[in-house]
């Protein structure tokens, strides 16, 4: 018996140090695979920004780089008779389309970039009172906004350039009523290709009025532009943003009766995917022009987008 009792415990002890040695080997073995997947995951990242390297040379050569991204928004609202509603019998419908667009040309001494944005919105309220003018959802816009931009310059170094820029802003239905066209030349800083930064100290800025007792004014002047945008990756999926300041500094200072043609104006787009390209955007802007407005001007649109 006491043999027995002895031979069951010398069993399991052995047992126990088998298993204790299993998991640590286990353990150890585990140990090396994540460190040889750590270094996989290293050279595949390492692997990745060589691609894009190559990517961004191949695009170089070809010449050109293109991109667009677009919003899409709609919304429509019906009661018929629901008492609890401050208008029981009302309808509202509202559209919003914006659209950002990019056409890049880069060589080893020249380049060219075009862009372009637009952003127009409507919107159409019915309360259902008789005593309302009838009208329609596009006789009620709400945003109107057109800029269109060429540069073009000559590399005197790799980040640095002489350009000249077309710029035009101003809106769709009410075309430079009022706008501002800018046409100069000067240099352009290049930090990264998805970067551009212009100061053209040689620009004539003509502003269009459209506005009461405001007449359309010219004048020599500093012209400022910023234009950005990156892609992201979140999860699989893809988060654009593209931003574009621009500003304008006159020499001379407003005489009698004028009014200071100072202004700048940031315009900014955000769209991420979901699924296959649609996603969900956003756009936002503030301006300020004197010759507009002395308040500073914003707008903010939200609908679905689609983006390549």
């Amino acid at each position: 018996m006491k043999l027995k009792f002895l031979f069951s415990f010398i069993l399991m002890g052995t047992l126990t140090i088998m298993n204790a040695q299993s998991l640590e080997e286990l353990k150890s073995l585990q140990s090396d695979k994540a460190a040889e997947a750590a270094d996989h995951s290293a050279m595949a990242g390492a692997a990745q920004a060589e691609v894009d390297a190559l990517q961004g040379q191949i695009e170089k050569l070809i010449g050109w780089r293109k991109g667009f991204s677009g919003i899409l928004g709609f919304d429509w609202n019906k009661s018929n008779g629901w008492i609890a509603n401050p208008n029981p019998d009302a309808s509202s419908t509202a559209l919003n389309i914006g659209l950002n667009a990019y056409a890049l040309m880069d060589k080893q001494k020249v380049f060219w970039h075009n862009k372009g944005i637009i952003s127009k919105s409507w919107s159409d309220i019915d309360t259902g009172k008789e005593s309302e003018e009838e009208d329609n959802l596009f006789d009620n816009g709400t945003v109107d906004i057109l800029n269109i931009s060429s540069l073009a310059g000559y590399k005197i170094s790799d980040k640095f350039a002489l350009s000249g820029l077309g710029e035009l802003n101003t809106s769709i239905e009410n075309f430079l009523n009022p706008g501002t066209f800018d046409i100069g030349v000067g240099g352009t800083w290049l930090p990264m290709s998805n970067m551009t930064v212009v100061f053209h100290p040689f620009n004539y800025h003509i502003a269009f009025s459209g506005v009461e007792d405001a007449s359309s004014q010219g004048s020599l002047g500093g012209k400022v532009r910023i234009d950005y945008f990156e892609d992201f990756n979140i999860s699989g999926k893809a988060l654009k943003w593209t931003t574009t300041l621009t500003s304008f500094v006159p020499y001379k200072g407003a005489k009698e009766g004028e009014v200071n043609l100072f202004e700048y104006q940031w315009l900014n787009t955000l769209s991420f995917e979901v699924w296959k390209g649609i996603g969900i955007g956003l756009g936002w802007g503030l301006r300020n022009s004197e010759l507009e407005s002395t308040d500073l001007q914003s707008y903010t649109s939200v609908g679905l987008s689609y983006g390549f």
